[in-house]
């Protein structure tokens, strides 16, 4: 019998602590607001509380919340803890629109609890909710106007980018072809090409013996490198000015090509001395004093004066001539012909 009585006696605690722990769970759902106009859209606001130690079941949706009640965003479960209190508040926001007009029944949401030292799961939900979604008013005793047409929208430079390609490209073809026009009418090349100058070999002679010059080899104790370079000048030089193949030739061999020019015997005896020292210095590892140095610069010097073409002279300057008489008419006189032509 007293056994019987102490079942009784614990049985009604275990209830009774049971109902103070459920009390602390609470679950809610509310609109924004419970009437709206066809496609806008409210907040579907869900809370839930429970003690700390418990695992909750959050219902799910997917793409509706009932039917002709969709769902376009859900945030993501937002978790407050009540320390103090030793309870936990959950929420969540849904975004619901509906399309078609009328008065809409959503079910309780349920709630599934579960303490963690129990097996067993509960229960809590929602109260129901009632949304009306209605059309626009029309008022019927206004006239029925047409439909406005639509806003004109503004040009974008990207809309303007190809006609603005397209006159440019009309405008270029139309200078291309007024350029042509004009250029024909007076006889002239389309493009005035400025005739390379080309200098003569005493020219090329001298310019290369002046480097040398400043080069100041043979003072600096590269006497072979000094007869070397000379040479080469004075090789190219007849190659050049009388058409003896003077570069792969030995001296004897340039001696002798030079007797068949009308060069005069002086020239001869001045370029021969310093091919003759030349060879000594590059062969015969000669080593000439300071004052034959200078003398073979001098005498190759004096034999490119001596022996360069006059006609050539007259040939460059008259290039020379042409191509400044050409420069200034295309700067005064192309504009004062063209003036003349209009005003004919």
């Amino acid at each position: 019998m007293k056994i019987k009585g102490i079942f009784y006696i614990l049985s009604f605690v275990a209830l009774f602590a049971g109902n103070i722990r459920a009390q602390d769970v609470s679950a809610s759902a509310r609109f924004d607001t419970t009437d709206i106009l066809i496609g806008d859209q409210i907040k579907l606001n869900i809370s839930f509380t429970m003690p700390l130690d418990y695992r909750v079941i959050w219902p799910f949706y997917q793409d509706t919340l009932t039917r002709n009640i969709e769902i376009i965003s859900m945030t993501a479960v937002d978790t407050m803890i009540n320390e103090s209190e030793n309870l936990v508040d959950m929420v969540q926001s849904i975004t619901i629109t509906a399309f078609d007009s009328g008065y809409y029944y959503i079910p309780p949401l349920k709630f599934h609890y579960q303490p963690i030292d129990d097996t067993a799961f509960s229960e809590a939900t929602t109260i129901p909710l009632y949304l009306r979604v209605h059309t626009m008013e029309v008022d019927t005793s206004q006239a029925i106007r047409a439909i406005k047409p639509p806003l004109g929208a503004p040009l974008t430079f990207r809309e303007i980018l190809p006609w603005l390609l397209i006159a440019l490209a009309v405008a270029a073809i139309a200078f291309i072809v007024i350029y042509i026009i004009r250029r024909r009418k007076k006889n002239q090349p389309l493009f005035r090409i400025r005739p390379k100058l080309i200098l003569p070999p005493h020219v090329v002679a001298m310019n290369g013996l002046e480097s040398l010059k400043g080069k100041k080899l043979w003072q600096a104790g590269k006497v072979k490198d000094y007869y070397t370079e000379l040479t080469d000048i004075v090789r190219v030089y007849i190659e050049d000015r009388f058409g003896v193949q003077a570069v792969e030739m030995c001296t004897d061999e340039i001696l002798d090509g030079m007797k068949s020019t009308d060069t005069d015997r002086k020239s001869i005896d001045n370029l021969t001395r310093t091919l003759i020292l030349a060879d000594l210095v590059k062969f015969a590892k000669e080593k000439p004093l300071p004052l034959d140095n200078d003398n073979c610069m001098i005498n190759t010097i004096d034999f490119v004066k001596e022996t360069r073409s006059e006609r050539e002279i007259e040939e460059i300057l008259e290039k020379i001539k042409i191509t400044k008489e050409d420069s200034e008419s295309v700067n005064n006189g192309s504009s004062f012909a063209e003036a003349s032509e209009d005003k004919e």
